[in-house]
C-alpha cells in the first residue's frame, strides 16, 4: 500500500512540476498577457487558496487516521 501511495505522490509531483515549468516557459515573455492577471489580488488569493485547500483535504483524513491508530494502542 505504501508503494502505491509513494508512486502516486511521485507521479503527481512530477506532473505538477512539469506543468509549472511549462506555464513559466509559456508565459515568461508573453507580451499579450492580460493586464488583469498582473498584480490582481483575486488571482493571488485563488492561486494561494487552491493548494491550501488541497493540502487541508489531505491532512484532515491523515490526522484522523493517525489519531485513531494512536488510540487503538
Amino acid at each position: 500500500m505504501r508503494l502505491i501511495i509513494l508512486t502516486l505522490c511521485a507521479v503527481l509531483a512530477a506532473g505538477i512540476f512539469a506543468t509549472a515549468l511549462l506555464a513559466l516557459y509559456g508565459n515568461q515573455r508573453a507580451a499579450d498577457c492580460d493586464a488583469r492577471l498582473r498584480r490582481s489580488t483575486a488571482t493571488e488569493l485563488v492561486w494561494t487558496l487552491i493548494p491550501f485547500l488541497m493540502m487541508l483535504a489531505a491532512a484532515i483524513p491523515a490526522a484522523v487516521a493517525v489519531i485513531a491508530k494512536g488510540t487503538q494502542n
